[in-house]
């Protein structure tokens, strides 16, 4: 991406119904299953923050780091919230911030080619008892160029996610989101196979729909946000994993 790029994303993501809903879906997750310390305040990261939309409410749990690759994604996050998070240049598997309570990894595993190498790191950072945050998107039947063009590796079932975690990490929550919206999507997206112009290389698509639309999927969407954390949903658009870390042995480190 280029460096005015990382500018519309933050706009988009501010707005369009899916990043919108998706993070009170990341919150009402983090609140059920985020360990209690005795200060009240978290130690959390999210890897991979891009243009850093979920760090603000990531900051309302405790003390936020963000981890991102590209220098020009750090050069956006510097001038949108200036030393209001701590952010650094980072690529698994280089340390990140150990002890960490929450560790969000949002639709990051699917761009490594190693992800059990990638979940094995995740055990690393956090905290015993600390959790990783994970979503990763759904189902190869969903597959479509716009996978490629952002150069995803796979999409995942709840099974192949499953296979992916260490024995270090203890999984608590496992099952599909985006159910609501599944049929329409799934149609949008059989369709874009069927008329894809394989001559045209891949591309990605930003933008917002239109005003009503947008507010009526971020409706539908946003329901689930008291269902997603309490029920293992078979299928949607994506998987959401949360898993916590199992004591190390000797460790008593208290909450």
């Amino acid at each position: 991406m280029q460096a005015a790029e990382y500018d519309t994303l933050a706009s988009v993501e501010g707005r369009h119904w899916w990043w919108r809903a998706r993070r009170e879906i990341l919150t009402a997750t983090i609140a059920r299953f985020a360990p209690r310390r005795a200060s009240g305040k978290l130690r959390l990261a999210e890897v991979g923050c891009g243009s850093g939309g979920n760090l603000p409410a990531l900051a309302g749990f405790g003390e936020v780091v963000g981890g991102e690759p590209s220098p020009l994604a750090l050069a956006h996050l510097r001038r949108a919230f200036g030393d209001r998070f701590k952010v650094q240049q980072h690529r698994i598997p280089e340390p990140l911030a150990d002890d960490l309570d929450v560790l969000c990894m949002l639709d990051v595993l699917e761009h490594l080619e190693d992800d059990a190498a990638a979940l094995r790191w995740v055990a690393t950072q956090l905290a015993p008892g600390g959790i990783a945050v994970i979503t990763v998107p759904a189902f190869a039947f969903l597959w479509t160029a716009q996978d490629e063009a952002v150069h995803h590796f796979r999409r995942y079932t709840p099974t192949q996610l499953a296979r992916a975690v260490p024995a270090e990490l203890e999984m608590v929550h496992l099952g599909c989101f985006n159910i609501g919206l599944f049929l329409p999507i799934l149609a949008v997206r059989t369709a874009m196979r069927w008329l894809r112009d394989r001559r045209r290389p891949p591309t990605t698509h930003l933008g917002v729909p239109a005003a009503p639309i947008n507010w009526i999927l971020y409706q539908i969407f946003r329901l689930e946000r008291h269902v997603v954390p309490r029920w293992r949903l078979p299928i949607g658009v994506s998987v959401l994993l949360v898993a916590r870390r199992r004591p190390r042995r000797g460790s008593t480190r208290s909450a």
